[in-house]
């Protein structure tokens, strides 16, 4: 099941329901995409990314993809999709001062920005946020106003988002030269991308060191920097996110959840996430359904 609604101002809210889709050859708006249940697959720059729950995948404006859904059970997804005035008087909003703005308060003239099409953490505000709008969507609340409300509070939580996500940690990398400083945290970042998109499978640092055209010495220095972790961690902590998002929403065996989150046995997952959240799978599932 698919629905579409397109506001006055060209912004756009999109749900979709299946356990079997392929769509090749879209072209997007800059828009926010995330999942609520299952998983979405999507192709663009020469690299696959899956978007889980506990995530969300931005595209820029006029960025070609492909994605597809091929599910046990239902997935759902959801995106908004913004116009090109809304992001850009949006932006302008936020770089001009009050007396530009009231001068020429519908020039329109700059571009868009453009934001690092990458996997972000679906969590605190913009989470809620997000989470109020598709729910106002799902019962076919007739209120522009209101919704357009939650477009620009998620813009307002996405830049700070993104500040913190790309901006913050790519300063902190120890580099001089900016173009280097750059360029590594698109190395680094592409090797997170791969191990959320892959963490149910066994992945190997020589993967990884491939991934981001470093040495592995190098990958794994650089990585903890950026990261505070090691990549090893990094995966772990997906994995057992991805396990509480299975056991929230599925009916999967946590037998059938240890194979589907990557582990090897089910002793090790059962220990690391009582470690993690102070409760073993089994209670956390009957908490949550009870």
């Amino acid at each position: 099941m698919k629905i579409l609604k397109i506001l006055s101002n060209q912004n756009k809210l999109y749900s979709e329901t299946t356990s079997e889709a392929f769509y090749s050859d879209e072209q997007s708006d800059f828009s926010i995409r995330m999942v609520t249940r299952g998983n979405e697959e999507y192709r663009l720059h020469n690299k696959t990314i899956n978007v889980f729950p506990g995530y969300f995948l931005v595209l820029n404006d006029g960025t070609s993809y492909q994605r597809k859904i091929y599910t046990d059970e239902l997935s759902n997804t959801f995106s908004v999709q913004f116009s090109k005035k809304f992001l850009a008087d949006y932006n302008r909003s936020l770089v001009c001062d009050d007396t530009a703005l009231m001068d020429m308060p519908f020039d329109n003239a700059n571009k868009p920005p453009v934001f690092y099409e990458t996997l972000y953490p679906f969590k605190n505000d913009l989470m809620f946020n997000l989470l109020h709008l598709k729910d106002h969507f799902d019962k076919k609340v007739n209120n522009e106003l209101l919704i357009n409300e939650y477009l620009y509070h998620s813009l307002l939580l996405f830049y700070q988002v993104h500040h913190k996500e790309v901006l913050t940690k790519s300063r902190g990398l120890n580099f001089v030269k900016p173009c280097t400083r750059k360029e590594l945290f698109k190395r680094l970042n592409n090797v997170k991308d791969y191990m959320i998109s892959n963490s149910n499978q066994a992945i190997s640092i020589e993967e990884l060191s491939k991934v981001a055209c470093l040495s592995e010495c190098h990958l794994y220095k650089l990585f903890k920097e950026l990261y505070h972790c090691s990549p090893h961690q990094y995966l772990q902590k997906v994995r057992l996110n991805r396990a509480k998002s299975l056991l929230n929403d599925s009916n999967y065996p946590i037998n059938e959840i240890v194979g589907m989150i990557g582990f090897e046995n089910s002793s090790s997952f059962i220990r690391l996430f009582k470690k993690n959240f102070a409760v073993t799978p089994q209670n956390y599932r009957a908490k949550n359904f009870a």
